[in-house]
């Protein structure tokens, strides 16, 4: 035994699947790693734009909070306040209210308003006028006096009035250096429940979210406000993977810029900013949009493979069935060409004494010889129909073509007791084909009928018209075929397993199919073992016109097997 016997050598197809799927994995491991690298420094990246965007968030709110003593409160000077000028006061409350909508109201006392109502301030809400609301008002003029002691100008204190839920801030203004005697006060009154509402208005809304818009570009930040328990305060409940928190120590005063001249103060209460990137669905999302292309080429790679293999396989059963197909072809000759050989071998050396004997061999060589040429004339119809052939149309009656083909056929089988019927149903339809085509397609089937018949040798050809359709039938009572051979009964060189010790090529059917392709027609099979077959061509049909014409009149139609 060689080495070459002993070494194990591959198939090239499994080389090749081998090949293909072990790519496929190494693409997908690059792009896993490399995607999986890129996430990592898309978090840092995101984690650090959340961070500084809850700064900017928390600077933002803190602008808005500010403002109302900064912007408001120091815009009244002293002189207008000495000089009882309250529609001046008025004036810039209006522009406070208007920019910060979490101020419920402001307001004011002086010699002028005590005048009106002795001990308390006057609000100016958002009906654009002074206005009294004794209780509140006293309680704040109160907290005034009791604080002005300090001789400090700014006073902040929460649960204020009657209900003790109020917070507000005082500005008091002292008549001298000395902080002796304060001459007015001006102040605004935050409602807690309702500030956390006005404080994420329309226009605060919008600049949250241009904010959020700005740091981050395209990835879709979230962010949310949370109270001193938990509570949300503004934004989604849902704010995906957090990687940004401020502590946001919740004041309605700029506390640290004032703390020295306060005179008391409230405690903040800890609220926090928190900004995040999409939750898991997100990152899903954006996993998979990495993924698609390189899974999408793998998938188109498999399905290549897939149709590789598949054509590979029909082309190892296409040279099987050639392969067998030559076997047979060289079968069928070498009886004949045997036969001849010995019959004329037998006359060359005179041993034929008798004229009977004679003649015997005579029609021996004259049978081999028609055989021989049979068989040459079944590969050249094979050979034609692989081949760009051309018809010529013309209309035809179908009724008189089928018949005339199968009294034909049925002359040339005579003394084999077979028995032909032909079954015409309705008015006799007229196609437009070629009469010497259509002949051939009527003869092969019947052709095959008669090879397959079994001891019940009656063949019957049902003619009729279906709507648009001509449709001719041939039923044999025969040996019939399985479902898998019914598949496969109309490829080339294909003879089912139970046909083996029969005569034939495998071509007499697939010349069918193909002539009906060229007619604009169909072929199909009805059939069970044991039960006979069916074949049905079917047609388009046309309408006769008044002069109808045959190719040729009947003759002895071929047969191909």
């Amino acid at each position: 035994m060689t080495l070459s016997h002993l070494s194990w050598r591959a198939h090239p197809m499994v080389l090749a699947i081998t090949a293909t799927i072990g790519a496929a994995g190494l693409v997908l491991f690059l792009q896993h790693r490399a995607i999986t690298t890129l996430q990592s420094q898309n978090q840092v990246i995101v984690r650090h734009i959340s961070e500084q965007t809850a700064v900017d968030i928390a600077v933002e709110l803190r602008r808005t909070l500010d403002g109302p003593v900064f912007d408001t409160l120091t815009a009244v000077n002293h002189p207008d306040l000495r000089a009882g000028r309250l529609d001046l006061v008025a004036q810039h409350y209006q522009k406070g209210l208007e920019a910060y909508p979490h101020v419920e109201r402001f307001f004011a006392w002086s010699t002028t308003t005590q005048a009106s109502a002795p001990g308390e301030v006057m609000f100016y809400g958002r009906d654009h006028r002074f206005g009294r609301d004794p209780a509140l008002g006293r309680a704040i003029f109160d907290l005034a006096r009791r604080h002005a002691p300090t001789q400090h100008i700014y006073v902040a204190a929460d649960d204020v009035g009657p209900d003790q839920h109020h917070q507000v801030f005082l500005r008091l203004f002292w008549t001298d250096a000395q902080r002796l005697e304060y001459f007015a006060v001006l102040g605004f009154v935050v409602e807690p429940s309702t500030m956390r509402e006005h404080l994420f208005d329309g226009l605060r809304r919008a600049r949250l979210d241009a904010l959020l818009t700005r740091r981050a570009g395209d990835i879709p930040l979230r962010m949310r406000v949370t109270d001193e328990h938990g509570a949300l305060v503004y934004g989604s409940a849902d704010s995906g993977t957090v990687t940004g928190r401020v502590d946001f120590p919740m004041l309605f005063y700029p506390a640290d810029d004032i703390r020295s001249r306060m005179a008391t103060g409230v405690a903040p209460r800890p609220w926090a900013i928190e900004v995040g990137a999409p939750g898991p669905a997100g990152a899903l999302a954006g996993i998979s949009q990495g993924y698609w292309p390189t899974l999408l080429s793998v998938a188109l790679m498999l399905v290549a493979l897939g149709l590789t293999v598949q054509a590979h396989r029909r082309s190892t059963e296409l040279t099987q069935m050639q392969t067998d197909f030559v076997a047979h072809v060289s079968h069928q000759l070498k009886t004949p060409l045997s036969l001849l050989s010995a019959a004329t071998e037998t006359l060359q050396m005179d041993r034929i004494r008798s004229p009977e004997k004679l003649a015997e061999y005579l029609d021996t060589i004259r049978a081999e010889a028609t055989r021989l040429s049979t068989l040459v004339q079944r590969v050249l119809e094979f050979s034609r129909v692989q081949q760009q052939r051309s018809f010529e149309f013309e209309q035809v009656d179908l009724g008189a073509l089928t018949r005339e083909t199968v009294d034909a056929f049925a002359h040339g089988l005579t003394g084999w007791r077979f028995t032909f019927e032909v079954d015409p149903e309705g008015s006799q339809p007229h196609v437009l084909a070629d009469p010497a085509a259509l002949e051939q397609v009527i003869a092969n089937l019947l052709d095959n009928a008669v090879k397959y018949s079994g001891p019940v040798k009656e063949i019957t050809v049902r003619l009729r018209a279906e709507r648009a359709r001509a449709i001719v039938e041939v039923t044999d009572r025969g040996v019939g075929m399985s479902a898998a051979d019914q598949a496969r009964i109309f490829e080339r060189f294909y003879r089912a397993p139970s046909a083996a010790h029969r005569p034939g090529f495998g071509l007499g059917l697939p010349i069918v199919r193909e002539l009906m392709h060229a007619h604009g027609g169909r072929v199909d099979v009805t059939s069970a073992p044991g039960a006979g077959s069916t074949f049905r061509v079917s047609l388009p049909r046309v309408n006769p016109s008044p002069v109808t014409s045959r190719a040729r009149p009947a003759g002895a139609p071929e047969a191909a097997s």
